[in-house]
């Protein structure tokens, strides 16, 4: 056993480990093993391994959340701080794909993959409402936009999708924030003007 670690060192370690390799395929005595510590020191923190798992994902959600928030924050421009904070929430938490599979497969995972995403968009109704208000977005109900986007995320996460388009789940996400921030349509090209015309 290797010395007694603090609790938040403890902890980091332990994050790095199930973010990566997800919970389906250890065992508590494999976690220990690991961790190179004694099973009693992760049972102090959950009951079981899923416990354990889906208590390190919340804390893992929960700062990404906010630092997506804190990413917007040092943005002045609304529409910025939109793509700001969607690219910092999408792509700063570090969950695997078999950490998110397996995250998905419990009852707990989901509720806790679920309040993430609603958190996200409630957040994201108001950045709306600011870019509508400084005359960068175009005006929408920002509910309709934001349960758009949290309806999007729960089929997105889709493992049988994502293995259908060969997408991770953050290049999904990416193309989706993509449609969402700049359309569909194909932006006309600026004619030039009159004075810069051959004569």
């Amino acid at each position: 056993m290797v010395k007694r670690r603090t609790d938040e060192v403890f902890i980091k370690e332990l994050t790095a480990l199930l973010i990566v390799e997800g919970v389906s395929t250890l065992t508590i005595g494999d976690i220990a093993q690991r961790m190179q510590c004694s099973r009693r020191r992760l049972y102090e923190i959950a009951a079981t391994k899923e416990e354990l798992f889906v208590s390190i994902c919340r804390q893992v959600l929960d700062a990404n959340l906010e630092k997506g928030f804190a990413a917007a924050r040092g943005e002045a421009d609304g529409a910025k701080a939109i793509a700001t904070y969607l690219r910092a929430t999408l792509n700063a938490s570090g969950l695997s794909k078999a950490a998110l599979t397996d995250l998905d497969s419990t009852e707990s995972g989901r509720a806790v993959f679920d309040a993430y995403q609603l958190a996200r968009v409630r957040g994201l109704e108001d950045m709306i409402d600011d870019g509508v208000r400084q005359g960068l977005l175009v005006p929408h109900n920002p509910r309709v936009i934001s349960e758009a986007i949290l309806g999007a995320a729960h089929r997105l996460r889709n493992q049988r999708f994502l293995e259908e388009t060969g997408l991770s789940i953050g290049a999904a996400f990416t193309e989706f924030y993509e449609i969402v921030l700049n359309g569909l349509l194909v932006k006309p090209k600026a004619s030039p003007s009159r004075g810069n015309e051959r004569r």
